[in-house]
């Protein structure tokens, strides 16, 4: 666990570095000696160029460090369609039933301001869409998931463990249940392919699709529940599962019938 505690620690070292930083020149420039309102557009200014500027950098450190090899960033199927296909209809599905069920679970978010200020402001949403697609598939799945799998010689483990990290570090209690669960999604379709292609695309439809229908709804608190009703969300949800269990099948047995064999080398054989 040594490496991955040491990638947590520069994660938000990066982060805290990076909205000190911001924070300081803001009252330099602003000839203060105290935080902005947090209510404020300067604190929200701070927060999301801190955001996007700290995982630029997480990005790039994995990179340049070459904590994940270079075969993480080739799809090594027969039939590349099919699995990005799959993958697509995948993530959609799981978002009919988890959407649901953070729905009812009512946990508190924390985050829900900031997120609607981020959704309307460009840089917000190239760090939702673009960035932490990107970014967090790297550094999550290649350099923390994909080393606890060689290490361990357990992958299914190494994707639980990975996982629950990926949803802690988000710290909104209303997140957490929701990112363990499709980071279990995205370990497992990394585990089986080896790449982080499918993992990419399905965490970009996943956040894309949230930014999406927030400008598409004009209601910032609409719910499946609030917009189809108790049955209509139901029946949505009980789909999504079913489908959700198809494509598991379908990725499992028909696409990739056999994954990936993990080795200590940090390389891939298929």
């Amino acid at each position: 666990m040594g490496r991955t505690i040491k990638l947590l620690l520069l994660y938000f070292a990066y982060q805290f570095a990076f909205f000190g930083g911001l924070t300081g020149l803001y009252m330099l420039k602003s000839g203060v000696m105290e935080m902005p309102d947090m209510t404020g557009s300067g604190y929200m200014s701070i927060v999301m160029w801190a955001q996007f500027l700290s995982t630029l950098a997480i990005g790039l450190h994995v990179l340049l460090g070459k904590y994940v090899s270079v075969d993480a960033f080739r799809l090594h199927m027969p039939d590349k369609c099919s699995i990005l296909l799959a993958s697509a209809v995948f993530i959609v599905a799981m978002g009919l039933w988890t959407n649901y069920f953070s729905e009812l679970a009512g946990l508190p978010d924390n985050m829900k301001d900031v997120f609607e200020q981020m959704m309307n402001n460009p840089l917000g949403i190239i760090s939702i869409v673009v960035m932490a697609p990107l970014v967090e598939e790297l550094l999550f799945r290649g350099a923390i998931q994909g080393h606890l799998m060689r290490k361990w010689k357990m992958p299914y483990l190494g994707i639980v463990v990975s996982s629950l990290i990926f949803g802690l570090v988000h710290g909104n209690p209303a997140q957490i249940p929701f990112a363990f669960v499709v980071g279990m999604a995205l370990g497992w379709v990394y585990y089986l392919t080896g790449s982080l292609i499918p993992g990419i695309l399905m965490h970009f439809i996943n956040n894309g699709s949230s930014v999406l229908l927030y400008a598409l709804s004009g209601n910032p608190d609409a719910t499946m529940i609030s917009s189809l009703g108790e049955n209509g969300a139901l029946v949505l949800a009980v789909a999504g599962i079913v489908l959700t269990v198809v494509c598991i099948f379908i990725i499992r047995k028909k696409i990739v019938k056999e994954p990936v064999q993990w080795n200590e080398e940090n390389n891939l054989q298929a």
